[in-house]
């Protein structure tokens, strides 16, 4: 019994402090849509993988570039010559409904929602 206890103050802890951090994170209006784990099946099921590399850094398919650690890069240009002064959601979400010069559009093929995962998922790369 004792240790049932100590388990559920534990859990109990646990979840304080995950809703203060994410009520902080709101209070800074940096809270995100979406959900990853949807993310990376929208980023799988609608075949990303085929040209933007999540794991190695490189790109797979240049002009494709790679998206890990996409959100921490600084100002750059691509290779089919678009700039890119900080990566940023709205941008993002340019991108994928718009396509580029090397992309088609996405905005027909993804909901609103599917779209904030996908996002998400992005920020976990």
């Amino acid at each position: 019994m004792k240790v049932l206890k100590s388990a559920g103050s534990i859990c109990a802890a646990l979840f304080l402090v995950a809703t203060a951090g994410a009520l902080t994170a709101q209070d800074r209006g940096t809270a995100r849509k979406g959900d990853p784990v949807k993310g990376k099946e929208v980023f799988r099921v609608t075949a990303c993988w085929r040209c933007h590399d999540v794991e190695t850094g490189e790109s797979k398919r240049p002009p494709a570039p790679s998206l890990k650690g996409t959100y921490q890069r600084g100002s750059h240009t691509l290779a089919d010559g678009t700039p890119h002064e900080k990566h940023t959601d709205e941008m993002f979400r340019t991108i994928i409904t718009e396509g580029t010069k090397a992309m088609n559009p996405r905005g027909a093929v993804l909901t609103d929602e599917e779209l904030d995962d996908l996002l998400a998922y992005l920020h976990t790369l």
